[in-house]
């Protein structure tokens, strides 16, 4: 099995925008709206983001220079995370019996144990300052991959789970990483009315897609900074001069 570690982080409701919608309007005990763009989530504000282009990627436009859209454009351009893959998810209750979330995990679909080799690496964020929330780990080489708490409660480690009544929500900041490559999907085990059952939650319609792949070649927008700059070696090395997007290279 692939090296790797799945993260999550819960979040406390209180001062979370939650939609008007969440995804999807079905029968399922809960609803899930999902944040698929990390750089546009205050946790993360700190952390830096990095996609692996294909090196056969001929994007017919440039790239932008603010991180939130460099990470979307990226994505649609046939980018995969770089090391980590970090998504939000908002849980809500929907059931009159309550929800009792008892584990998370993720399905893979298939994965290697060699980093798929990229082109170009994109790159942006870091330096913004963030509060650390609590963490939930889970670890992808357990022959049943399951999610406990990282931190210590009360001088122990808690049991992953939890009750959501009818209309409570819940936050959780998830972050999955490896060292091979993975496509994966979010399993959401739970019991409601004393039944089990699990939900699945993909990136829209779509799975999940890590490398560990590092590129020896990328393109950085440093923290705070507007414009693109060169970047190679492992681990990389940014220079200063300001790089055109029309000049990128991608393999």
């Amino acid at each position: 099995m692939v090296g790797g570690t799945v993260t999550a982080v819960i979040a406390a409701a209180t001062g979370i925008y939650v939609p008007k919608m969440l995804d999807p309007q079905d029968e399922r005990p809960i609803a899930v709206n999902l944040v698929s763009n990390p750089a546009t989530v205050p946790a993360w504000g700190n952390d830096v983001f990095s996609v692996v282009m294909p090196a056969a990627a001929r994007p017919a436009t440039h790239p932008p220079t603010d991180c939130p859209s460099i990470v979307d454009w990226a994505h649609g351009n046939g980018g995969v995370d770089q090391e980590v893959t970090r998504v939000r998810l908002v849980v809500q209750g929907a059931s009159d019996k309550g929800v009792l979330i008892e584990g998370m995990r993720a399905r893979v679909i298939r994965r290697s144990a060699n980093p798929a080799p990229g082109g170009t690496s994109l790159t942006c964020g870091g330096g913004q300052g963030t509060v650390t929330p609590r963490q939930v780990a889970m670890d992808l080489d357990d022959a049943e991959p399951s999610a406990e708490y990282a931190t210590k409660v009360d001088g122990r480690l808690p049991l992953f789970g939890f009750t959501l009544e009818k209309g409570e929500t819940e936050a959780f900041e998830l972050s999955a990483t490896t060292k091979g490559t993975v496509e994966w999907v979010i399993k959401l085990d739970l019991v409601v009315g004393g039944e089990s059952q699990n939900v699945e939650v993909t990136n829209h319609g779509r799975s999940f897609r890590t490398t560990g792949f590092i590129s020896p070649h990328g393109y950085r927008v440093m923290a705070g900074t507007d414009h693109w700059v060169e970047c190679a070696g492992t681990p990389p090395t940014c220079g200063t001069r300001v790089v055109s997007p029309a000049d990128f290279r991608y393999s």
